[in-house]
């Protein structure tokens, strides 16, 4: 299955540009390494392309679609991707595709996220590294200061579904 990622405006001309908001990424202000990824995100994200909403506010922000996959009550499984004006919603791997796709250089990498092994690779290294999030957050220097409770992760994260 084909995976497109979230598309992002090219303008030439600030006239020819579509009106667009934020992605909207969801994730669990819980977990230390949760919290000092979008820390760093946040950094990272000089066009502010992205929104972050903790999934523990998500059922209550007064935003439809975001109270309605709130109320699915998977938002914990993985890191979710929400883009408002389209409906769209990836998760897992493609969230994290779509996630360096709205960074600054991230269209460089959209050719090759497009390819449908990609994002089954994507989902893949994501469910390890969701796994041993502590480790590899220790190996990149984070250390004990933002220990994660693993949960255990569903059979396989969601793709592109519509919640309209």
């Amino acid at each position: 299955m084909a995976t497109e990622l979230l598309p992002r405006p090219m303008p030439l001309d600030a006239d020819l540009a579509p009106a667009r908001g934020p992605l909207t990424v969801i994730y669990d202000e819980e977990c230390g390494v949760c919290r000092e990824s979008v820390r760093r995100l946040s950094r990272w994200d000089h066009e502010g392309r992205l929104e972050f909403m903790p999934l523990q506010l998500a059922a209550v922000c007064g935003r439809p679609q975001l109270e309605q996959l709130a109320a699915e009550g998977r938002l914990a499984d993985a890191v979710h991707v929400v883009d408002e004006t389209t409906g769209r919603v990836v998760s897992g791997g493609h969230a994290a595709l779509a996630i360096l796709d709205a960074l600054p250089g991230g269209w460089l990498l959209r050719p090759w996220a497009a390819l449908p092994p990609t994002g089954a690779a994507a989902d893949m290294v994501y469910r390890v590294a969701a796994r041993h999030r502590d480790r590899l957050a220790w190996l990149v220097g984070l250390r004990d200061e933002v220990s994660c409770p693993v949960r255990p992760m569903a059979p396989r994260a969601r793709e592109d579904r519509p919640t309209r």
